[in-house]
């Protein structure tokens, strides 16, 4: 890892340690840390007491369990330390300002990326300085050393749509955003605001922030489905999100669905986008004379698409179920490739499609749920999840033990 903004909980053991207070949100017994963290009674002591000290541990009161003497309750201070979410979205860049806990404490929502990669960095940076300014929150200036221990900014985690190169940080091909192509975003971006950042997917970045705000079990195995601009999926386990060789795992548009009725430039046949991308709805709402207008955006677009169903528009109805039965055909067939226990639907446009869309897809997976005894739910996150995850990204690999996030400047 490159550049380490948290010199302060640098070791292993103090990670692990800080991980497993921070799994407990309500408080835990410093008896417990030492059983699941399999430290020993004096290291978890110590490290507990440098936490303290740097305002990342306070005591959360006692309980009382059987005889004896009541057990002090530790928990992490959720806002001593802060991260930086971008998303970098074709609809729109989003930008939020995350605790520990991976709760948005300030965000906001910019205008989308257009064909001056520059400018719009420039624009990032001056949403940080103003969302930072806000909260009160510090960086280290050139020469003053660690700021105030107290709402410090570590630093930013950059979401994007694939293609990129996370370990060199630089976007390469991105799908649906012109204009950034081969640009270095995580040096752009760290050298307009002076903290460290990386980069990765915006689907793994999703998964990141549900493992990292919900705390998931790490012994399941988790797939995610990322709706936005286009359909991507990601997939963990042991609490771990697998990337593949090149950041790429998880590109699921060109998957065949089993449909024939339409050809791909690709070459095949029923490929997963010609159902599910965005511009596909917006148009066949077009097609069926929905009022839906583009002129604030697909996710504009797509809502108003919602609101037609909801309004009891029977082509809004069918344009969105359609577009759920190709999702849960998908589904299904990374069901049986990853064998999960837990599958979370998610992404910025998903919101919009919920509603109708939850049933079509829990319809296509009825086989898999009653033979699994699987989960399949809604993220959450809502559709800040992309800049969410990003923030996550940057949580976990200052905060996580073992983990080095790629693409960090």
């Amino acid at each position: 890892m490159r550049g380490s903004s948290m010199t302060d909980i640098g070791a292993f053991n103090e990670k692990l340690v800080l991980q497993t207070i921070r799994s407990a949100p309500q408080g835990i017994g410093q008896s417990d840390v030492v059983r699941l963290s399999h430290l020993s009674r004096q290291a978890v002591s110590l490290i507990t007491r440098r936490l303290m000290a740097d305002g990342l541990v306070e005591q959360a009161g006692r309980r009382i369990s059987g005889p004896g003497k009541p057990h002090t309750l530790l928990r992490v201070v959720a806002d001593a330390r802060l991260a930086i979410g971008v998303h970098l979205d074709p609809a729109h860049i989003a930008v939020v300002i995350c605790d520990l806990a991976a709760r948005p404490v300030a965000r906001t929502t910019l205008a989308p990326p257009t064909e001056d990669p520059r400018a719009d960095l420039e624009r990032v940076a001056a949403a940080i300085a103003e969302l930072s300014r806000s909260l009160g929150a510090s960086v280290p200036a050139p020469g003053e050393g660690e700021p105030s221990t107290h709402r410090r900014l570590l630093g930013i985690g950059i979401a994007a749509p694939a293609g990129l190169d996370a370990d060199a940080g630089i976007l390469r091909d991105p799908p649906w955003i012109p204009g950034w192509r081969d640009v270095p975003v995580v040096d752009a971006l760290s050298a307009v605001t002076g903290l460290p950042a990386t980069l990765d997917k915006d689907t793994n970045a999703a998964l990141t922030g549900e493992i990292w705000s919900r705390h998931l079990e790490t012994s399941q195995t988790v797939l995610y489905m990322y709706v936005g601009h286009g359909v991507g999926s990601a997939v963990s386990g042991g609490g771990r999100v697998h990337r593949g060789g090149t950041t790429q795992a998880g590109e699921i548009g060109h998957l065949p669905i089993g449909r024939a009725d339409q050809h791909c430039i690709c070459g095949r046949h029923g490929c997963l986008c010609l159902y599910t991308d965005a511009h596909v709805l917006v148009g066949a709402a077009h097609d069926a004379g929905v009022e839906v207008s583009e002129s604030s955006g697909t996710t504009a677009a797509l809502e108003a698409l919602s609101a037609a169903a909801a309004a009891g528009s029977a082509p809004a109805r069918d344009i969105i179920g359609s577009h759920a039965g190709a999702l849960g055909e998908a589904m299904r067939i990374l069901a049986g490739v990853h064998d999960p226990q837990r599958i979370i639907i998610g992404g910025p446009t998903w919101p919009a499609l919920r509603d109708v869309g939850e049933a079509e897809v829990r319809d296509a997976l009825g086989d898999w749920l009653a033979s699994s005894g699987g989960v399949v739910e809604s993220s959450h996150l809502g559709d800040d999840v992309g800049a969410i995850g990003a923030a996550s990204l940057f949580l976990e690999q200052e905060l996580a033990p073992g983990t080095v996030a790629p693409g960090t400047a």
